[in-house]
């Protein structure tokens, strides 16, 4: 409803009638629509006092529609009075404070006009109604068109509770206009209780009018305040009510099309995934059954075919729907992916590369991680390291293999021991391999259980007996008195005593080995360099096998009658037996 009463000098008789008409009938469509029901209130247990409650708000809002009209009508008439007072003016001044004045005028007469067709059209929103000029757009403007529908989305969702809290807030402002209103009235009562000149008291009069006229204005716009937002708040509805709406509304629309989109997706899906089994069976058939590999090649380029053509069914299946909302969602997760693509595409590049086969690791060959050899088993997301000889395995990221680079190998160790072998350490301790893992080895030493982290272990000095074999090297002597013999029988009577030594012992059969020979004329005895090579399942008899030499060569003694100098009877390491034997 438009009015164009500002825009008249002077309004015609007729413009009162059409004035007076509208109110009338506004009037009589307000009473006639007071016995409908408001579905948007609550149900009453006493129909009759809903119903009055109901006529009492709307002879209210009558009583509010015809007190705006009569304030527009004085309005109106005061413009009028005052474009008569400025055709007669000549002052600048005057003119300039006179235009003002119609100026605010006009605008808070659009203000009631507005306010009564908020009251009468129920507080509809008038600004779908206007017209839109057509603005030539850049691609600033098309960007924002495009997120359009989702702050529209968000608008939507809060509109109710923004136009509560705008009524409130604008409430709350006009009683700061009342207070100060009234306080100025109350100043100007002041003054005019004084005894003033008439021109003063003239003025005086005119600006008490002024405010006074201020005040009812401002208490009347307070007052359709207060109407909009009984309003709003009648129209609340049950909280279970709005939610079981929602969810039909999403189930029925968005919520439908988004499971025809994963619908679409899932047997997109399932018929590529489909064919690439009848493409495996095609080629072992071709193949004649030969076992085939499976290209990387073959399998990354189908997932990435398949994620394509995924992508473009959901977008397809969103446009069909006309859900733009989703529509722009799609393609901002899609520009999401394209520019964090922009920062971890050389990353995927290279992880595509090792996928590939053609990366500095690949399969089946050998790396070395934190100082111990692995066996890639595979690579994929996560990549598989084993060490044939070590429990457990080693699980990386793909993206951490390219810190590495792999070789073929052969028979090369994978460790220098295993679960059962008997080591010797570079301190002279000696103990039997219990279990080893990636992460800790466990050696019996002395009966007593040692660990060792696996690292650690390797940077140890030692000698895996049960691997490598072993030698005991041994120094004998005996008196100068058998001086005549010493090069000839000692030797062999020595050598043999101690194969009878280790066949008792049931070690014989381990002897690789033995050495028997005069190694020099010491200062009181005649010493003899003995040096016995056992295989490594003697391994577990290493000191044993030290003590059955001494015991063979002292019994060789006492058969013979040969005589042991006290101070001569010395044991050497092994290290030291094979640098004199070399």
């Amino acid at each position: 409803m438009k009015y164009r009463l500002i825009h008249n000098t002077t309004c015609p008789p007729s413009c009162n009638i059409r004035v007076s008409g509208l109110l009338w009938a506004i009037l009589v469509g307000v009473l006639l629509t007071a016995t409908l029901p408001s579905a948007a209130e609550s149900p009453a247990p006493d129909i009759n006092e809903q119903t009055t409650d109901k006529m009492l708000e709307q002879d209210d809002s009558v009583d509010k529609l015809a007190s705006i009209l009569e304030s527009v009508k004085t309005k109106m008439d005061t413009v009028r009075g005052l474009k008569d007072k400025l055709k007669k003016l000549t002052d600048p001044a005057e003119k300039s404070e006179t235009e003002h004045k119609i100026e605010r005028i006009n605008k808070e007469i659009l203000g009631l006009q507005s306010s009564f067709e908020q009251i009468v059209l129920g507080g509809i929103d008038l600004a779908v109604f206007l017209d839109r000029a057509e603005v030539k757009l850049d691609w600033k403007d098309e960007l924002e068109l495009i997120s359009r529908p989702i702050v529209s989305t968000l608008k939507e969702i809060t509109a109710k509770p923004r136009q509560i809290e705008a009524l409130r807030r604008e409430i709350a402002w006009q009683q700061d206009q009342l207070r100060e209103i009234d306080r100025a009235l109350a100043s100007l009562q002041t003054f005019r209780q004084q005894a003033t000149p008439p021109v003063v008291d003239e003025s005086l009069a005119q600006l008490i009018a002024e405010w006074e006229e201020r005040k009812a204005d401002t208490r009347r716009a307070m007052e359709i305040a207060h109407i909009k937002l009984d309003n709003l708040n009648r129209e609340t509805t049950a909280w279970q009510t709005q939610v079981w709406e929602a969810a039909t509304e999403f189930l029925l629309g968005r919520g439908f099309t988004l499971l025809l989109a994963i619908g679409v997706g899932l047997v997109l899906w399932f018929i590529l995934k489909s064919l690439l089994k009848l493409f495996w069976r095609w080629l072992y058939r071709v193949q004649h059954d030969v076992k085939v590999v499976r290209a990387p090649l073959v399998l990354y380029s189908y997932r990435l075919f398949t994620a394509v053509i995924i992508v473009l069914a959901v977008l397809m299946v969103f446009y069909a729907r006309g859900d733009v909302l989703l529509i722009t969602l799609a393609i901002v997760a899609l520009v999401g992916v394209a520019l964090s693509l922009r920062q971890t595409l050389p990353r995927y590049a290279a992880e595509v590369r090792l996928l590939l086969g053609i990366g500095p690791v690949r399969e089946d060959e050998r790396i070395v991680y934190e100082g111990i050899p692995y066996k890639v088993v595979s690579l994929s997301v996560f990549s598989i390291l084993r060490n044939p000889v070590l429990e457990g395995v080693i699980r990386l990221p793909l993206h951490a293999m390219n810190a590495f680079t792999s070789r073929q190998t052969a028979d090369e160790p994978w460790f220098p021991c295993q679960p059962g072998d008997y080591i010797l350490f570079g301190d002279g301790s000696y103990g039997k391999v219990v279990r080893q893992t990636v992460e800790v080895v466990e050696v019996l030493i002395r009966d007593a259980v040692s660990r060792f982290a696996t690292k650690g272990f390797l940077d140890q000095s030692m000698r895996n007996l049960s691997q490598e074999g072993f030698g005991v090297a041994c120094t004998f002597g005996i008196d100068y008195q058998h001086q005549a013999i010493c090069l000839d029988d000692v030797p062999g009577l020595f050598r043999d005593a101690i194969i009878a030594r280790f066949e008792r012992a049931g070690l014989s059969d381990h002897i690789r080995d033995l050495l028997v020979e005069f190694k020099e004329a010491g200062s009181s005895s005649l010493d003899y360099q003995i040096y016995t090579i056992l295989n490594g399942p003697a391994a577990k008899a290493y000191f044993k096998s030290q003590r059955l030499i001494q015991q063979a060569c002292v019994e060789t003694c006492n058969q013979q009658g040969w005589i042991i100098p006290f101070t001569q009877v010395t044991i050497h390491s092994a290290n030291e037996a094979s640098a004199t034997n070399s």
